[in-house]
């Protein structure tokens, strides 16, 4: 049986990274080109989220509005992978002492029973050798 403080810390962390799963579910970030004409929304991974066009892209060239995309999507990714890095730097290090030290009593525990349940195997193997043995 589990110790009941490293069951509600283990429950804790468990909590903690659901909520954490469902902040990056919808984590996007914005990124703008250099005219301010288009406007990306990016996920993490680079999923193009939205897009906004202002009117005055109609007068570019193709090749300018796709440099404008690019370079807005970019800036977006890489904003959206900076949010996410905060994230799971602030996860981490709040949980860092806290979940490394139930790991850490969680494994003893674990220890503890492998050890008891090593020396119950080999009393029954020295009974089984001596039955007059008790």
């Amino acid at each position: 049986m589990i110790d009941p403080d490293v069951r509600r810390r283990i429950e804790g962390m468990a909590e903690q990274a659901n909520r954490f799963a469902a902040s990056v579910q919808d984590l996007t970030a914005e990124g703008v080109d250099d005219t301010g004409l288009v406007r990306v929304t990016c996920a993490p991974g680079g999923r193009l989220v939205d897009l906004d066009l202002a009117a005055e892209t109609r007068r570019m060239q193709t090749y300018e509005l796709r440099e404008a995309i690019l370079a807005a999507a970019g800036r977006a990714t890489d904003a959206a992978g900076a949010n996410l890095a905060g994230m799971v730097a602030q996860v981490t290090g709040s949980a860092d002492g806290y979940g490394t030290d139930a790991v850490r009593q969680a494994r003893e525990q674990v220890a503890r029973y492998q050890r008891l349940v090593d020396e119950q195997r080999q009393r029954l193997e020295q009974l089984r050798g001596d039955p007059g043995r008790s």
